[in-house]
């Protein structure tokens, strides 16, 4: 066959024999296996590394493209560029290459999708989620621009997820080279989202074009929209839509102010009002991960979905308002009337169990099938209010406030129009969240209400009845349940009989005969239509974790005294920390310490304490007071994040503990950038009292002293005495950056001031701070309550 003609990874039939098979799969040692993807330029392609045996990503020149010598020259420029950027926050370029009179670049194979996929399938990025992701992106392009580059190009489809969770920009084909400078393109190539003003106009572009880009992109994934729904490249049409961007606060309310600012200020209309510098621009996104805290506020439910950067998806206000539409009546037909019956006979075995997704979208909350139900006989607005309180309850359980979500869940089971099965599963998560609370009495009382609810329930059929009566019943007795007797199906569906049962033993102390059923919750594999699954495998995880910690915690004896039982007693004081369930695994701790403490007491001797943990690794030699004293943070931050607090006001203080350990260490890591860049002349003090008259230079992990004989000498930070630490960031900071940005800055140094220097001096200093940022004065109010400062 002559199959010059071609493209590479045609599926062509042989005309002698039909057989199909692709050709053009040999690419240099690459042979191409799938396709990835179709751009404006090019194919993407999926590929073997017959050499090192891996996957990896073989981009190839478009046909109509492979002749123009201009468009060679770019993707050949392409390739050296990105491969000029060592980042672990750039995709990697492995080769270039010709094959079949095609040129092709080989590079690295990101297994977790485009940020634009994730943003089209989830609405909008959870804070907490976006915050470090923007960190990445904002290093990569850090990294560009070092090599003299802007990408010119940042929008959700050039930004790519790892396996860790970590982003990596891709595709510089249209980027400048600036030297540091400014340049101006030849051509414009662009995505209306998210183009900055300056290239509209044709004018000269920079950096802070890229991080125009880049706050517009972060604003479709936090917003769920994009900043403005003009698609069209029109001039005039653009530069109108640009200048009239709603606020992000306004676009999503659920947003931490702090957020909202960085991202608006990324997309100021004139480039001089953006940020500095990437350094700015990264602290600061720091800074309001770090301020995000426990309080995290939950994004809006409807979202528009992220914009191609090929085709239109709705893009227009009418589009948009269609669509909210559609969505709210899809909830209302949804809820009124049935997608299938819980326990159908159309299941795995005996029918299989159809739960609604807890905390999920109520459009998908399971309806009445065989109800005789009629949009005349519910009310639709009433069964929308129904579905949101269902979604707070999932909420609440996911976010662990377990009593909220029982309570909600009960709201729900008890609510006069309530469609089945929501009631009835509502009726069984209720049941769970007081067994998760560790509240037994809660736990008996409803399991008798959800006997009653499921008594009256109409549209249920007899057999589901009848199975699900014999559970409830058997959650009440004494015996425990056994996993070949609970006569569940199998599959993700039976997720809350198999926590329902397992809790239930937890509860009454049967540990060994809870685990087969969380072991089953934790060894589903989840299906994209059956999210809900999901956080109960998280909490099936946590209590098989804790099961092992109590089998480790157990004492083999408790025929020790004195000193060896208080020993012990205190030991455990620990694992309690580090227990992630209430209710049995800490009662069955507890006992084991009374035992303890009273032998103890019988042998004399002052009675065992029950410090808080924090506090207590705070008295140990290697405790938490001696690492943050030595400015060994990092150290410092993992301690904190083994405590496992049980109640809100030590969950606040875990938090606020956390936040100025992170604000500690991003004190010293710019201290060391900002040593590093510019030398001082200056006093500093070792903490074993040798005397330096200079700092030239820093890092990470030190700064590199002048000694009076004129060596130097590189002391990490916990040799160097933190009063000169503070004295070199008051230097360095002088005139130096925004409002904005000293602010931060000096919010760190607080931090760092309080937890290793001196802590009068830094209330002092905070005191100050408060009265020119509202921001700081009601953080450092929740960290100083919180720790009870």
């Amino acid at each position: 066959m002559d199959v010059s003609k071609v493209e590479p990874f045609t599926n062509v039939a042989c005309p002698e024999c039909g057989k199909h098979t692709r050709v053009k799969r040999e690419f240099g040692p690459y042979t191409l296996s799938r396709r990835h993807a179709i751009g404006g330029m090019s194919l993407v392609f999926v590929a073997q590394d017959n050499t090192l045996g891996r996957e990896v990503i073989v981009k190839i020149l478009n046909e109509e493209y492979s002749a123009d010598e201009k468009r060679i020259s770019a993707f050949e420029e392409e390739a050296r560029i990105t491969a000029s950027i060592s980042h672990p926050n750039v995709v990697r370029v492995f080769t270039t290459g010709r094959a079949f009179d095609r040129f092709y670049i080989a590079m690295e194979f990101v297994t977790g999708g485009h940020f634009e996929h994730h943003i089209s399938e989830r609405g909008t990025i959870p804070e907490a989620e976006a915050l470090p992701l923007a960190v990445h992106v904002a290093s990569g392009l850090k990294a560009a621009k070092a090599c003299g580059l802007i990408h010119r190009d940042v929008k959700p489809g050039n930004i790519l997820l790892d396996s860790n969770g970590s982003a990596k920009l891709v595709d510089f084909g249209l980027a400048l080279v600036t030297k540091g400078g400014k340049a101006t393109a030849s051509e414009i190539w662009a995505t209306p989202y998210y183009v900055p003003p300056e290239t509209i106009e044709g004018a000269e572009e920079d950096f802070r074009s890229d991080i125009y880009a880049f706050g517009a992109t972060m604003y479709h994934a936090l917003a769920g929209k994009p900043p403005c729904n003009e698609e069209s490249m029109d001039t005039k049409r653009l530069r109108e839509a640009k200048q009239q961007i709603l606020p992000l606060q306004k676009a999503a309310r659920w947003l931490h102010p702090e957020t909202c600012a960085i991202i608006d200020r990324c997309m100021a209309y004139a480039p001089d009002d953006r940020f500095r510098s990437y350094d700015d621009l990264i602290a600061a996104l720091k800074s309001a991960e770090q301020g995000l805290g426990t309080d995290i506020p939950k994004p809006a439910k409807t979202a528009v979905p992220a914009p191609s950067s090929g085709r239109r998806r709705g893009g227009t206000p009418l589009g948009q308002k269609v669509a909210l539409a559609s969505a709210v009546l899809v909830v209302l037909v949804a809820i009124a009337f049935s997608a299938k019956m819980v326990l159908g006979t159309d299941g795995p075995g005996n029918g299989s169990v159809k739960p609604p997704i807890a905390g999920g979208d109520p459009g998908k909350q399971p309806g009445n099938e065989g109800s005789g139900s009629t949009p005349g006989e519910r009310d639709g607005a009433t069964s929308l209010a129904v579905a949101k309180q269902y979604v707070a309850a999932g909420e609440a359980l996911q976010n662990g406030t377990y009593s909220e979500a029982a309570n909600l869940f009960g709201v729900v089971r008890d609510h006069p129009n309530v469609l089945e099965p929501t009631g009835t599963w509502a009726a069984s998560e209720s049941i769970i969240a007081s067994y998760l609370d560790g509240d037994s009495a809660a736990a008996k009382s409803g399991i008798k209400k959800a006997l009653s609810h499921l008594q009256d329930a109409k549209g249920v059929n007899g057999r589901v009845r009848s199975r699900l009566q014999g559970i409830f019943r058997d959650l009440g007795k004494v015996s425990p349940i056994k996993a070949e007797e609970s006569k569940v199906a199998g599959g993700n569906e039976d997720a809350l009989v198999w926590m329902l049962c397992g809790l239930k033993n937890w509860d009454q102390g049967m540990i060994e005969e809870a685990l087969p059923f969380f072991q089953q919750v934790s060894s589903l594999k989840v299906k994209r239509d059956q999210a809900w699954v999901e956080p109960y495998k998280a909490l099936a995880d946590a209590y098989l974790e804790d099961a092992k910690r109590l089998r480790r915690a157990e004492p083999r004896t408790f025929r020790v005294a004195g000193n060896e039982a208080r020993t012990m007693a205190d030991e455990l004081h620990g694992v309690i920390g580090q227990l992630q369930t209430k209710g049995r695994a800490r009662f069955n701790v507890r006992c084991w310490q009374l035992e303890l403490e009273r032998l103890a007491r019988k042998s004399g001797g002052p009675p065992v304490g029950n410090p808080d943990p924090v506090v207590r690794v705070a008295r140990d030699p290697e405790g938490l007071d001696r690492l943050l004293k030595a400015c060994k943070f990092a150290d410092a931050e993992k301690l904190v994040r083994q405590w496992k607090p049980a109640d809100q006001e030590s969950r606040k203080r875990r938090s606020a503990y956390l936040q100025l350990v992170q604000a500690s260490r991003s004190f010293l890591a710019e201290l060391g950038e900002a040593s590093e860049a510019r030398e001082t002349s200056l006093k500093m003090v070792a903490r074993d009292g040798r005397e330096f008259s200079k700092v030239v230079g820093g890092g990470a992990h030190r700064l590199i002293l002048v000694g009076e004989d004129g060596a130097e000498v590189s002391l990490s930070w916990p040799k160097i005495e933190p009063d000169s630490l503070i004295e070199l960031h008051r230097e360095l900071v002088k005139g130096g950056g925004s409002d904005l940005e000293s602010i931060r800055r000096h919010e760190r140094a607080v931090a760092f001031d309080f937890v290793a220097g001196d802590r009068d001096r830094a209330r002092e200093a905070a005191g100050r701070l408060s009265e020119v940022s509202d921001l700081f004065q009601r953080r450092w109010s929740e960290v100083s309550l919180a720790i009870k400062d």
